[in-house]
């Protein structure tokens, strides 16, 4: 193929597979999945992937066995080093098929190694045949023109979703900060330290009064005038702490704004955390993809309910 075919080949490839991803998503999970690393509808290591086959593996094309056994290990091989690099780089699998049978390290595994060898003899057999003639049928300046678009729509995606993705673990670990100062601040350690303390203090008074009975006589008075002070010591203690409480409530107030504020809504994020679900269960960046899930699932329904209230409080106003 020139240049100008593997171009076109790779560009549609990405849609059609992108199309092929949206719909195993949807028949296995029930809902619509924008998929793909990209946020635009296209999967390019399909498109890669397509014209790796038909680069190699055109002089084999004839030879089913070949052919399957060619595709299916060069698509692997793809999909391999496709998946440990952004493992390496992003630090958590964007897929895993660690429970799939005859996998390597969850990146690739039997079973879709073989649904890929199968899908590369149809396109090679029954589909690229179609598509070549649709290539043909584009004028050739019309067509490099397409191809520049494309090109440049397609870098600016991939630039901004990297972009993105490289903010996350700074935002992470900011969220990781804020919440440890949370704890922080919700502790009671001091409280406890204190009261623990005056139990002690009214502990000891008891067993010298059990020990030393001729004293307690003596002693009654200035026992006396502490037990009235007591009330007056715990209702100081009490404003104290109420006002801690206040000052914590105030910080875990401000914290949590700015939690809110760094786990805000991102398009990208959110869509790539619910189109890899197996990233979100990440070890590394895991939490905090569900995080940016709930929070998302969280704003729609509050969304929701003030359209529904608005919608109540218009039928009221008209009525």
């Amino acid at each position: 193929m020139s240049f100008y075919e593997t171009a076109w080949v790779i560009f549609i490839y990405s849609f059609l597979g992108w199309c092929a991803e949206v719909v195993f998503a949807a028949c296995r999970r029930g809902i619509f999945v924008n998929r793909g690393f990209l946020n635009g509808p296209v999967c390019p290591i399909y498109g890669f992937g397509v014209a790796l086959v038909l680069w190699l593996l055109e002089p084999v094309k004839s030879n089913f066995f070949l052919l399957f056994f060619g595709s299916m290990l060069l698509t692997t091989a793809l999909e391999f080093i496709i998946g440990f690099i952004m493992e390496s780089f992003f630090h958590d699998k964007w897929w895993d098929y660690s429970s799939n049978p005859f996998n390597i390290k969850g990146y690739v595994c039997l079973e879709f190694s073989i649904i890929w060898g199968l899908a590369c003899v149809l396109v090679v057999d029954v589909i690229h045949p179609i598509i070549q003639k649709l290539i043909d049928a584009v004028p050739v300046n019309a067509g490099w023109w397409l191809i520049g678009i494309f090109a440049v729509i397609m870098a600016a995606d991939a630039l901004i979703t990297l972009i993105e993705l490289l903010k996350l673990p700074k935002r992470f670990k900011a969220v990781d900060e804020l919440e440890k100062m949370m704890t922080a601040v919700s502790d009671t350690v001091g409280e406890k330290v204190l009261y623990e303390g005056y139990d002690r203090a009214k502990e000891r008074r008891q067993a010298f009064e059990e020990r030393h009975p001729e004293l307690a006589e003596k002693s009654r008075e200035a026992v006396q005038d502490v037990l009235e002070k007591r009330s007056e010591i715990n209702t100081a203690l009490r404003e104290r702490e109420d006002e801690r409480d206040e000052r914590r409530a105030q910080r875990r107030s401000e914290l949590e704004a700015r939690i809110n504020g760094i786990l805000s809504h991102n398009i990208v994020h959110e869509r790539i955390a619910r189109a890899y679900p197996q990233l979100a269960e990440g070890e590394h960046n895991g939490l905090h993809f569900r995080q940016l899930i709930e929070r998302a699932d969280m704003r729609r329904k509050e969304k929701k309910d003030d359209r529904k209230k608005n919608k109540k409080n218009d039928k009221k106003s008209a009525g």
